[in-house]
């Protein structure tokens, strides 16, 4: 007999979201509003829901089996998802038309941004970032309609796209390095260098933005991970790594003791545009194009 499709309660994913992050039902009971024996039975009802258990429960504490750690990926996708459909209709019923466009560091939005406004001088534009681990998931869900960003995209063709212009990269380098002063560099001058790791970045990505592996195949040695740019430059500072970022990039974060030198001998990466077809209104048609008319002379 085949097995009866669950309906998965929002709020149950939220109490079991609360829980997760904190690691304490007592606490997730209070920032939830809601008592603890309350909080056990609905995350209790949820695992009977799912025919899986979510937290191993010890008297040291409460963790998530291997089973709740995915959940607690998925769980955060669905929650943001029915928030975004809420806000969607929402506007919509209240007549507004609001274009929602995912945007990453250094990506140049500007020139598309005023072409479409020009076209639709009364649409309001809300820039929402995107981070390079999670690219594809704020168009999937609905967060954003249409979104700038670095090739590769892991999102199972869901995603339509239209490559833009592409980007080369540079290394940053602490100023002190022999190797800061150079007007560009070969890859293979860093060849003993550790070299930091973009955080959860797919192989994919990593091979286009960080040039790891190597184009001759070899690997460098893995430095420390790094999330953010104010990671990344303190490792580099402390002299931890180094590491690729595009050229855009460099420019937004000027330091004094910090040096970005082109690399002439890797492949540049490409900035996209993408959007989720199954969303796809008539804003995002004449962004699309916007984007289409001004970015791709860019090459």
């Amino acid at each position: 007999m085949p097995d009866v499709p669950t309906d998965l309660d929002l709020r149950k994913l939220r109490y079991f979201v609360a829980v997760a992050e904190l690691l304490h039902f007592g606490r997730a009971a209070l920032a939830l509003h809601v008592t603890q024996p309350a909080l056990s039975r609905q995350v209790r009802q949820l695992e009977r829901d799912l025919g899986v258990v979510l937290f191993n429960r010890t008297s040291q504490g409460v963790t998530l089996t291997a089973a709740g750690e995915q959940f607690l990926h998925d769980a955060r996708a669905l929650l943001a998802a029915g928030q975004a459909a809420r806000d969607r209709v929402r506007r919509i019923d209240a007549g507004e038309h609001t274009l929602t466009v995912g945007f990453m560091l250094g990506t140049d939005v500007t020139a598309a941004l005023n072409a479409f406004s020009a076209g639709h001088p009364d649409v309001p534009i809300e820039l929402v970032r995107i981070r390079w681990w999670d690219q594809a998931q704020p168009l999937l869900d609905g967060t954003v309609d249409v979104g700038f960003v670095r090739l590769p995209v892991d999102s199972d063709d869901r995603l339509d796209i239209l490559p833009l212009y592409p980007e080369r990269l540079s290394v940053v380098l602490p100023a002190r390095h022999p190797l800061a002063g150079e007007a560009g560099i070969r890859i293979t001058a860093l060849a003993d260098r550790p070299v930091l790791q973009y955080a959860d970045a797919t192989p994919a990505w990593a091979a286009v933005w960080n040039a790891v592996p190597r184009p001759d195949g070899t690997r460098p040695p893995q430095g420390p991970v790094f999330h953010d740019m104010e990671e990344l430059l303190g490792y580099v500072r402390a002299g931890r790594g180094v590491v690729l970022v595009p050229e855009p990039v460099a420019v937004v974060f000027p330091r004094p003791d910090i040096a970005y030198v082109p690399v002439t001998d890797v492949p540049p990466g490409r900035v996209a545009l993408a959007w989720d077809d199954a969303r796809r209104s008539a804003l995002v048609t004449d962004f699309v194009e916007a984007a289409r008319s001004t970015l791709r002379l860019r090459e």
